[in-house]
């Protein structure tokens, strides 16, 4: 594949902080007692390397394996780990008075111990209660044995943080402090300071490299009805066209959302049209489109639908159903026939297999400036997974594959790397 120059990166905002921009956000990074400690010396020079400075908060078992005295001299600050030392002002509590002047909490090395912990809602340090008491963005980045990382236990406590709002930054395979080889070393800091910017631009005020753009969503899945009960559809969650549109809003677009039946909330600010079927669906594109910058078409759209709905449910019978299809309209192949020059057309192919020639042939055929091709084939990718990868294929004949990462982090890469 040809080489690419590397992505450009978004302008990120928290509060009206922008570390390109020589404001200083503010991180918490929690430090617990993990052999990968020793990374979160790099993590804090590359923060500083981002424009964002660094507060420290350790946990007692983090001591052997983390130099305090470098990592002060690296964020020049104390290093924190007392629950009860006194505030900075009359009256303080020590992790409210820490939270009050920070972005982000990030933890990174996080233990199984410190997970289970928090998920349990246990405070009795100061890493534990500031994580109990923050209203702003929380990073895991674990690191821990393989065992422990899959181990039942392990994965209730991360589904429940997830549920409420915690975002993991997953762990890589490779080799890990036992010796053996496995899934639970910890990411790359590069990864982790990737999803630092991406937190902190998803809780900003609304600004970047979008401001004043109008973007066009399409997500989820479309139902075409044989029947009131049963009905012709695909696994799509939308959730890999949710986290398009958290992205356009805190890159600063103004955002509009047409959603098939998922139960997914879109942000607060977002316009939201929800459908059904794939003629609805092309209905509601068509009227939004030419006021349309930017549209993002990951809606799975059901290529056939039923040629007749029944008014009533079918009853069981003991005979054979046989049903008649009909192909829907490409609905984004309809779109580009009449696109502005200005305006920018994203869409995506859920593929069994990745064919780069194939591809680059639809990315013409459908008019499209970018094609987002995911390989379903792979089942903890894809259709309901918080993880994706995909090959981005441009009209030139570029492509550019963005490695196994979070949607929301896949989603930053879709509007970076958009022509």
């Amino acid at each position: 594949m040809p080489n690419m120059p590397p992505p450009k990166r978004p302008t990120i905002l928290a509060g009206t902080s922008d570390p390109l921009k020589g404001s200083s956000p503010s991180i918490l990074l929690g430090v617990t007692g993990s052999i990968a400690a020793y990374k979160s010396l790099d993590l804090i020079r590359r923060l500083s390397d981002e424009g964002m400075s660094t507060r420290v908060v350790a946990t007692r078992n983090a001591r052997p394996f983390f130099p305090f005295l470098s990592a002060e001299i690296f964020s020049d600050n104390k290093v924190e780990t007392d629950l009860f030392s006194g505030g900075e002002g009359k009256g303080r509590i020590r992790h409210l008075d820490l939270l009050d002047k920070a972005d982000l909490l990030l933890v990174a090395p996080a233990t199984a111990n410190f997970i289970a912990r928090i998920s349990l809602g246990m405070a009795d340090d100061l890493l534990s209660s500031i994580a109990l008491s923050a209203r702003i963005p929380i990073l895991l980045a674990p690191a821990m044995e393989e065992a422990m990382y899959l181990h039942p236990a392990s994965m209730e406590h991360r589904k429940r943080l997830q549920d409420r709002g915690v975002r993991e930054i997953v762990p890589e395979e490779g080799p890990l402090a036992s010796g053996r080889s496995g899934k639970g070393r910890m990411a790359p800091v590069d990864r982790i300071v990737e999803a630092v910017r991406e937190a902190l631009a998803l809780s900003g005020s609304p600004g970047g490299s979008l401001s004043g753009r109008k973007v066009l969503v399409s997500s989820g899945p479309t139902y075409e009805p044989l029947d009131p009960v049963r009905f012709i559809g695909n696994r799509s969650s939308g959730l890999m066209g949710m986290a398009i549109v958290k992205a356009a809003c805190a890159l600063g677009a103004q955002v509009t959302l047409v959603s098939g039946p998922t139960a997914l909330p879109p942000p607060s600010g977002v316009e939201l049209h929800r459908v059904e079927t794939a003629q609805e669906m092309g209905k509601a594109l068509d009227r939004l489109f030419p006021e349309t910058d930017i549209l993002v078409m990951a809606a799975a759209v059901s290529d056939y639908r039923p040629l007749a709905s029944l008014s009533e449910k079918k009853k069981k019978d003991g005979r054979e159903w046989s049903l008649s299809l009909s192909e829907n309209s490409d609905i984004l192949k309809g779109l580009s026939a009449r696109r502005r020059p200005e305006q920018r057309l994203v869409g995506f192919a859920a593929e069994s297999e990745l064919d780069v020639e194939k591809l680059r042939q639809k990315c013409r055929a459908k008019g499209v400036d970018l094609l987002v091709a995911n390989d379903i084939s792979k089942p903890d990718i894809g259709f309901g997974s918080a993880e994706n990868e995909a090959l981005l294929v441009f009209p030139d004949g570029r492509s550019l594959p963005v490695p196994r990462t979070s949607k929301e982090t896949l989603a930053f890469r879709i509007f970076e790397n958009l022509p």
